[in-house]
């Protein structure tokens, strides 16, 4: 038994060691997040119905597998309002990405937050904003301490559920992740903001313009500003969005 330990201990220190990216950031497996306990055949019977997945989908590990079975499509899908020389984006809510069983990255991480929400301590969003535009993900803190993930990378790239195949990172801290991932990432990221929550905040953007407003009142917690450029999070009164934008919900 204690030889057993040994190795387990053992293996483990190793798995950190070759998941290790940089400091206080590792990749890890969706297991660490809890386990599957769904097969393939039962999801492909799973409704379409936002309370059945809030109540009987409880893991990442089961929503990657769900998006994959549903045949979720990625595609451009938020509302556009605009106000004057700005513009307000407006994503799906969760129940509304799962109805269509399609959306961009903000109905995707919307409906992560949606099914996911009472699982997890706190489970939120992480945005940023550059020259071309924007984009948004989700953050999951479990057990004290910080995930992230990305639905759609489950979609364009990994279609594996292994350790080495994950797009899942540990990170010390939101502010830990959030700089790993600007040195990273070829965006030159301009704004980055977390927040938590049951849906995406609409933004509003002027054209080419790295600029981020998010709705007045708003909480959230910088993560990256650019003041020296004048670059900085600010907030507006945001326009109401009309309508639902998916109307089988």
């Amino acid at each position: 038994m204690a030889m057993m330990e040994m190795l387990r201990e053992a293996r483990s220190q190793i798995i950190r060691k070759l998941s290790y990216l940089s400091e206080g950031v590792y990749f890890v497996s969706p297991e660490e997040l809890g386990e599957q306990h769904y097969h393939k055949q039962e999801m492909y019977q799973f409704p379409r119905d936002p309370n059945y997945l809030n109540k009987n989908i409880n893991t990442v590990t089961d929503l990657i597998l769900y998006v994959r079975t549903s045949f979720f499509q990625p595609r451009m899908g938020d509302l556009r309002l605009r106000e004057g020389e700005m513009i307000w984006h407006f994503n799906r809510t969760g129940p509304e990405t799962i109805c269509a069983n399609k959306g961009n990255c903000g109905g995707i991480s919307s409906m992560l937050a949606y099914i996911l929400q009472d699982n997890y301590e706190e489970v939120g969003f992480i945005a940023f904003t550059d020259q071309i535009g924007g984009h948004v993900f989700n953050y999951i803190k479990h057990q004290n301490k910080y995930y992230f993930i990305d639905l759609l990378n489950y979609l364009y790239a990994s279609k594996s559920m292994e350790h080495y195949s994950t797009m899942i990172y540990q990170g010390d801290s939101l502010q830990t992740y959030a700089d790993y991932y600007r040195k990273k990432t070829r965006k030159d990221i301009k704004i980055m903001v977390s927040y938590s929550g049951d849906q995406v905040l609409p933004i509003g953007r002027f054209h080419q313009k790295p600029l981020m407003f998010l709705p007045e009142g708003s909480q959230y917690h910088v993560l990256h500003e650019s003041p020296q450029e004048g670059i900085v999070v600010r907030e507006k009164t945001v326009y109401q969005c009309p309508e639902q934008l998916n109307n089988c919900v």
